[in-house]
Parts: structure tokens; C-alpha cells; sequence
């Protein structure tokens, strides 16, 4: 009977429990903060793989609906993954382009819509525009990942305008697809010795135009205007260009 008051009194009994839950209680903290601070990491990163994915698959688009931009195919159809976001044919962005002829006079060489097609991912943008791809992030920084077809070289100034019918999207996760069907209505406009040309863009993307313009092909200048996200390029070469400007319509549907 001695014995067992002994075992039953002994601390060492006690010391054990003790740690068990000492032991516990940490393991469940460690759970906590894994939970709180560790999810986020991994969504951020899981987010940024569904971007990278998504920039990708773009510029596939990019590259086949420029076939038939180029009149290389009558139409193309692309597959796109979704992360949980939306697909659409959306916007209102316009390019404007004005010169003077050799006659001294300002005249409108193209004033014409082109919309775009977006994927949404979280709150990160990647668009079709203007025969180029383009990402907008949250804060508004806008990078180009494909370059759009225009060609500045030997005074010869080429400019594809496409501007992107239709008014279809979808959501979701899975497999979408995007169709482009060229309209029978091209025109190519070709005007001789102009000079003091001036594109200007409206659009969503006006940070990457501008980064884009200001870069490459002998554009002097280029700038966001305010809040009009405007972007307005004049090219360095003053005079005798030759441009060539081609309008094409794509029918356009998202399933």
C-alpha cells in the first residue's frame, strides 16, 4: 500500500504530463503560424506560376492570331487554361495617327478602335492588344512580353491596326478557347513622303506602350498623359517616310 502512495505522489508523473503538453501546445502554435503566415506564401506562389502560365499561353495566342493578322490563315483557334479568373474580349483602346503631307498640311493617316483580349488572374491583367501581349499588374506597372508587328526601318513606317470584335467571356477553372476569324474587309493604306508623324494610344496598357515607343525603333518620345492613359509617340525620322498602315477586323468569340 506504501508503494502505491508513493507512485501516486511521485512529481515525476506530473513532470511527464507537464511536458506532454508543453509539447502539444507548441506543436498546435507551430500549426497556427504555418497556417496564418505560410498560406499566403504558398497562394502567392501558386498565383504567380498561374501568371507565368498564363503570359505563356499568350503568346501562343499572339503568334496565331497574328497569322491571320498577316494574312497567313483565314482564322486560328486557341486553347487558354483558366486559374479561377475570367477571359474576355473587352476595352475601348484606340490608335490615332496623324502627319503632315508633302503639301505642309496635318492630316489623319488612321484613327481606329482596338480592344483587346484579357485573362484575369487574381487581380494581375495579361492582354492581346495591338498585335502584342502585355501584363498589367495591381500596382499598375505594365510590361510587354510580346511585341507587337510594327516596323520602322529605311523611311518605311508599317503599322497593323486590329481592332477586336466580339463581346464574349467566360470564368472559371479548366479549358477555354479563343477563336479569331479574319473579316473580308482589309485595307492597306500606303501614303508617300510624310513626315512629323505622331501615334498616339489610348488604352489600359499606356505604361507598357510607353515603355515600348520610348525603346525601340527611333521613337524620340513617349508619355502617359494624366489620367487619360494616353501615350503619344513621334518618330525621329522628320520627313520622306513612307507609311503603310493595315486595318484588319477579327471576329472574335471566347467559349
Amino acid at each position: 500500500m506504501m508503494s502505491i502512495k508513493k507512485i501516486l505522489s511521485s512529481e515525476d508523473a506530473v513532470s511527464e504530463v507537464i511536458d506532454f503538453v508543453t509539447i502539444l501546445g507548441l506543436l498546435v502554435l507551430s500549426i497556427g503560424i504555418i497556417g496564418v503566415a505560410g498560406y499566403p506564401i504558398i497562394k502567392n506562389a501558386q498565383e504567380a506560376n498561374h501568371i507565368e502560365n498564363t503570359k505563356q499561353s499568350f503568346v501562343v495566342l499572339a503568334n496565331n492570331i497574328n497569322k491571320v493578322v498577316l494574312g497567313q490563315a483565314p482564322s486560328q483557334s486557341v486553347e487558354l487554361k483558366l486559374y479561377g479568373g475570367s477571359l474576355s474580349v473587352t476595352g475601348n483602346s484606340t490608335m490615332n495617327i496623324t502627319a503632315n503631307n508633302s503639301a505642309g498640311e496635318r492630316i489623319v493617316l488612321a484613327d481606329r478602335q482596338m480592344r483587346s483580349i484579357e485573362s484575369v488572374v487574381g487581380e494581375t491583367v495579361v492582354a492581346y492588344e495591338g498585335t502584342g501581349v502585355w501584363v498589367k499588374y495591381p500596382n499598375g506597372n505594365t510590361i510587354l512580353v510580346s511585341k507587337p508587328l510594327i516596323t520602322n526601318q529605311s523611311n518605311i513606317l508599317i503599322i497593323p491596326i486590329v481592332t477586336i470584335g466580339g463581346a464574349s467571356s467566360t470564368g472559371g477553372s479548366g479549358m477555354s478557347r479563343v477563336t479569331a476569324k479574319g473579316v473580308p474587309s482589309v485595307t492597306f493604306n500606303n501614303v508617300s513622303n510624310m513626315s512629323d508623324i505622331i501615334v498616339t494610344i489610348n488604352s489600359s496598357y499606356s505604361k507598357g506602350w510607353e515603355k515600348y515607343l520610348k525603346g525601340v525603333m527611333s521613337w524620340n518620345f513617349c508619355f502617359s498623359s494624366g489620367t487619360s492613359a494616353e501615350c503619344t509617340g513621334t518618330l525621329n525620322i522628320a520627313k520622306n517616310v513612307d507609311v503603310y498602315i493595315l486595318n484588319i477586323q477579327l471576329d472574335t468569340e471566347v467559349v
